[in-house]
């Protein structure tokens, strides 16, 4: 028997999305779903452990596991607070009676059945073997540097390889390294350093360069595009253009709020939340891009539960619904339209409040301020008015975008 142990408990924290990195939908499904796939289609591999967060098992099993519509996972079970307690439960649960153990990362979805198979076929077909790892050769110069990154030598590439997962096993090798292990109070880096520690033998198997691990938040379009062409679907930037506008008068005893800054001054804007007009503009401006209405409709100004609400707060929350639809805001240009005060000294701050806010760099959103020469009613002072105009893509087919609107 061939069990495959599906490691997915980590939080995903560089990846810096709710959820963690493993439920991030990409090409339709849970990252983590993908991969399960693609042991599920394995011909070598009879069964699948999957390892989550030991607080999200019940989460996990319906949002991906079973999204995966796998039929051989055997369980799923709670992991530990590093990855190889979570290995460990992983192996706790595996059938006595495999033979070869597999281990493999959840956040790796563009692994291949084929490579599967080539690396379980591989260790069966040497009895010399404890272990197959796939890789690939190094094909960069690497550098030795100390922790203020000044170099102190180049490594001999030559003689080094880039380890991935799968990393396949025999049961007993592997049990085996993580006993002694513990016994020692020893802990690697992969599950392949275990049975090396132990004195077992290990061989590479080349695997694709594609073959790479949800880690930051630009790893994603590349793994979308590379999922969905091996669907032989045809992949096309679907990207939109968005404008908005808003106005709100001046009045008396209420803070001058823009862009999610508190700006000094006598005079605050009128409105039922706090009435930040450029960001107000902005959520339009994101909102008529995705065809989804306006900020009336989303927030409606006769729910009192946004009485006062922080703008910046709303903004949040449009583009948690832009990502959860499946967009990427990639860029934005506001334009405060006033007399005073002055928006100069507080642009930078501005512009950051906003784009922390929206959960991307400074550099993609833009805000400035013209005056109207005194004419009209932002010139007579009277009050402040605010456009924005957003460009955002989408890599999810209509179909899908419209489902988790509905959702």
């Amino acid at each position: 028997m061939i069990t495959a142990i599906i490691v997915a408990g980590g939080t995903g924290e560089r990846l810096g999305r709710e959820g963690g990195k493993q439920l991030v939908r990409v090409a339709g499904l849970p990252v983590l779903a993908h991969t399960i796939r693609a042991f599920e289609d394995a011909a070598r591999v009879d069964a699948i452990v999957v390892v989550v967060h030991p607080e999200r098992v019940e989460e996990y099993s319906r949002a991906a596991v079973a999204a995966s519509g796998a039929g051989k996972v055997l369980s799923v079970v709670p992991g530990g607070a590093s990855r190889s307690e979570s290995v460990r439960s992983g192996l706790a649960a595996v059938p006595g009676e495999s033979t070869v153990i597999l281990v493999h990362d959840g956040a790796r979805p563009l692994v291949t059945p084929e490579v599967i198979d080539a690396a379980v076929t591989m260790l069966e077909g040497d009895g010399s073997l404890d272990g197959v790892v796939v890789g690939h050769p190094s094909y960069d110069t690497l550098k030795f540097a100390d922790a203020d990154g000044n170099v102190s030598g180049t490594a001999d590439r030559a003689a080094i390889w880039i380890a991935q997962t799968p990393q396949v096993f025999r049961a007993q090798a592997l049990r085996a390294a993580y006993r002694d292990a513990a016994v020692h109070g020893w802990d690697g880096t992969d599950d392949a350093s275990f049975v090396e520690h132990a004195g077992g033998r290990i061989a590479m198997i080349t695997g694709p360069r594609d073959n790479m691990k949800v880690t930051v938040p630009e790893d994603l379009p590349a793994i979308e595009r590379l999922l969905r062409m091996r669907r032989g679907e045809r992949v096309v930037d679907d990207v939109r253009i968005g404008i908005g506008h808003d106005v709100h008068a001046f009045t008396e005893g209420r803070p001058l709020v823009l862009g999610g800054v508190r700006i000094p001054s006598d005079r605050g804007l009128a409105g039922h939340s706090d009435a930040d007009v450029l960001v107000h503009a902005l959520m339009d401006a994101i909102l008529g891009a995705m065809r989804e209405g306006d900020i009336g409709k989303l927030f409606p100004d006769t729910d009192p539960s946004y009485a006062g609400i922080s703008s910046i707060e709303l903004l949040r929350r449009v583009a948690l619904l832009m990502e959860n639809v499946g967009y990427e805001l990639l860029d934005a240009d506001t334009v405060l339209v006033l007399e005073e005060p002055k928006i100069a000294p507080h642009r930078e701050a501005m512009r950051l409040a906003m784009a922390e806010a929206l959960g991307v760099d400074v550099r993609r959103v833009g805000v400035k301020a013209t005056t109207t020469e005194k004419l009209g009613f932002t010139g007579r002072g009277e009050g402040v008015a605010a456009d924005a105009v957003v460009l955002i893509r989408c890599l999810t087919p209509e179909r899908e975008r419209q489902e988790a609107v509905e959702r």
